[in-house]
């Protein structure tokens, strides 16, 4: 497989898997923003949380994290010539930003627009850091 097509497939992967939620009817949507985000306000918290908290807190932090890696794998791609990204996909996240900044720029923006909190946490994310670090393009 060419390293274009490689990019490709793990791009299509990436996307499909943090976009992906599974609803079950007689459970809470664990993947919705509404459900997630008080949980991503405890990451500044000291940990006495319950072990379940901490499941939430971790999840939270782990979509965060890796939705940022999935941008910047994404920009590093359309440097280097390989993919040009759509719009939707483009930031550009300074360096040197901690896990607990995106953490904060996702609160803030879950806060400011509440009416998107009931999105799959993964879209709400992506949208956050979309509209606090936009493409310089």
């Amino acid at each position: 497989m060419t390293r274009v097509n490689e990019v490709r497939a793990f791009t299509c992967s990436a996307l499909m898997a943090l976009t992906i939620t599974t609803t079950n009817a007689a459970e809470q949507d664990t993947k919705n923003a509404d459900y997630l985000l008080p949980y991503c306000k405890l990451a500044k918290q000291p940990s006495r949380a319950s072990a379940r908290d901490a499941v939430n807190v971790g999840q939270c932090l782990g979509i965060i994290e890796g939705v940022s890696q999935m941008f910047e794998l994404l920009n590093e791609a359309q440097e280097a010539g390989t993919v040009e990204l759509d719009p939707l996909l483009c930031t550009a996240i300074p360096a040197g930003i901690s896990t607990q900044q995106l953490v904060d720029v996702v609160v803030k923006y879950g806060e400011t627009f509440p009416e998107l909190t009931h999105r799959p946490f993964t879209v709400l994310a992506m949208s956050a850091m979309r509209v606090a670090w936009p493409c310089r393009k």
